[in-house]
């Protein structure tokens, strides 16, 4: 998929570039390009142009009866609580907001999945990207838990890192320190492992053993089945 999350804000837009938000019948009447169809419990992910700015948006609206208000309703209304607790985090999708109970949407920047992206990355990609994860569990609370999925890493036109796919997230307010460290720790190992595959050589010692740490636990590691944490989709749409 190669879209990205974030966008600078507009400083003469009126109310400190805060964009015009649509309607479910906004939506409905406009244009929009499907993106991605993903499985048939998995939202219809799609570009939409409204009021001068482009969107993401993640629609269970086209799904069945029971996959939109069992699944659709509770992963939509999970992961906007979990992107509107990120509006101040460099690297997150940007002006999130829920259209409905089955639809939310984001800010749009173009971009590149990590997975596919051919080039050689910045010097200073990854330490950005641990810059933002570590910003995300001190400021918002909360966990990733699927970084592991290199499409869920953007590398956006300018070559800066940003998160997608919030679905998996988990809040840290709650949980005792060892397990909100541990929980952290899988997040920060994700982006190692990607680290140590595309620049090895300014991975570093300590990065690389809380890597291999973490490498030793995964087999116990039983956070993978929590419910929104599914397997990549293989079938990613490629923009042309």
């Amino acid at each position: 998929m190669t879209i990205s999350t974030t966008t600078p804000r507009d400083p003469d837009r009126p109310g400190g570039g805060r964009p015009e938000r649509f309607s479910r019948s906004d939506l409905e009447r406009s244009t929009s390009r499907t993106l991605h169809e993903g499985r048939w419990a998995n939202a219809v992910v799609s570009t939409l142009e409204f009021g001068g700015d482009r969107w993401i948006v993640k629609d269970f609206r086209p799904r069945s009866l029971l996959v939109r208000n069992l699944i659709g309703r509770f992963l939509v209304r999970r992961e906007s609580r979990g992107l509107m607790k990120l509006a101040d985090v460099r690297g997150a999708p940007m002006d999130a907001f829920r259209v409905d109970a089955f639809a939310l949407a984001y800010r749009f920047v173009p971009g590149r999945g990590l997975r596919r992206y051919p080039g050689e990355l910045q010097p200073v990609f990854f330490p950005a990207l641990e810059r933002t994860v570590l910003d995300m569990h001190a400021r918002a609370r909360m966990v990733h838990l699927d970084m592991r999925n290199a499409d869920n890493i953007l590398v956006t036109e300018t070559g800066e890192p940003m998160l997608l796919d919030f679905q998996s997230h988990l809040g840290t307010r709650w949980m005792p320190g060892p397990l909100r460290r541990f929980v952290e720790r899988i997040d920060l190992a994700a982006i190692y492992k990607h680290w140590a595959k595309r620049s090895p050589g300014t991975l570093g010692p300590e990065r690389a053993a809380a890597l291999a740490r973490m490498n030793r636990l995964r087999p116990l590691w039983v956070l993978r089945g929590y419910i929104g944490a599914g397997r990549p989709d293989k079938r990613r749409h490629k923009r042309r």
